[in-house]
């Protein structure tokens, strides 16, 4: 059956063990980017010149270029496990050299306004709890950090990129994410108090531990979509498709200086 085709790959990919060494050999550079949403997808995928797709975990991987550089694409849906396991196989099974994550989110900074860019400096996963066991908030018992830092290079060429886009402010922040939609006030507050976070949402924490793990570079761009504040739900869906836009460029013009950048 299908289904238990993609959960032996997902164990499979989970397992891997794919020394840095591999990394460093390639002699092509190769982008792997993390899209949740098709409205996030649409923008790079229709600039995109693919070559060939591919269907595995039930996400469609789009190989090509985008503006000369190789891309893998994959809209991985959303949430913290199917944006892990997109970020695997990317890793994995495409070899990419970088890992970056589009998409919009929740402002917690109250500087961030609906259309603004949030660059990560690093991210967090707001909704892992082992405190019952004396682990601080956001910690595995297992893990060695709570905070996955983005690659500085990469932080840098979006900053660069940002300047193509009249009109829209752009920040370097926290990134906090969870598998919840937030938009209660004191779910927010606590967020905001106990990780000192900028923006809110459902993938970037879980890509950074893969990432992290794979000690692969990787960014989230996000794109304010919402205050994640009460009527965060109807503020999300109508500036979606702006936010998304904003984003899906940045990524295009980060790729552009990729390849000349130190």
């Amino acid at each position: 059956m299908k289904w238990i085709k993609y959960v032996m790959l997902v164990v499979l990919l989970c397992s891997m063990s794919v020394p840095v060494e591999a990394y460093e050999e390639k002699s092509s550079l190769t982008i792997g980017i993390i899209a949740p949403m098709e409205e996030e997808l649409k923008l790079l995928r229709s600039k995109m010149d693919i070559e060939s797709t591919e269907k595995l975990a039930n996400f469609e991987f789009y190989k090509g270029t985008l503006d000369g550089v190789d891309t893998v694409l994959v809209r991985s849906g959303i949430g913290k496990v199917n944006s892990a396991v997109a970020a695997q196989i990317l890793i994995t099974l495409y070899k990419v050299n970088f890992l970056i994550n589009s998409g919009v989110a929740g402002a917690l900074n109250p500087k961030l306004k609906v259309g603004d860019i949030l660059i990560s400096r690093d991210s967090v996963q707001h909704d892992v709890d082992q405190t019952a066991i004396d682990e601080p908030p956001g910690k595995f018992e297992d893990a060695d950090v709570i905070y996955y830092k983005a690659d500085e290079r990469l932080v840098r060429l979006a900053q660069e990129a940002t300047k193509g886009l009249p009109g829209v402010k752009s920040y370097i922040g926290r990134v906090a994410s969870g598998d919840q939609f937030v938009s209660e006030e004191k779910r927010r507050n606590e967020i905001i108090s106990t990780f000192q976070a900028d923006v809110v949402e459902m993938e970037g924490g879980a890509i950074g531990q893969v990432a992290y793990l794979n000690r692969i570079p990787y960014i989230i761009i996000r794109s304010i979509s919402d205050p994640a504040s009460e009527g965060g739900g109807e503020d999300y869906q109508k500036f979606v498709k702006l936010a998304a836009k904003n984003a899906g460029y940045l990524i295009e013009e980060m790729i552009k200086r990729l390849p000349e950048s130190n």
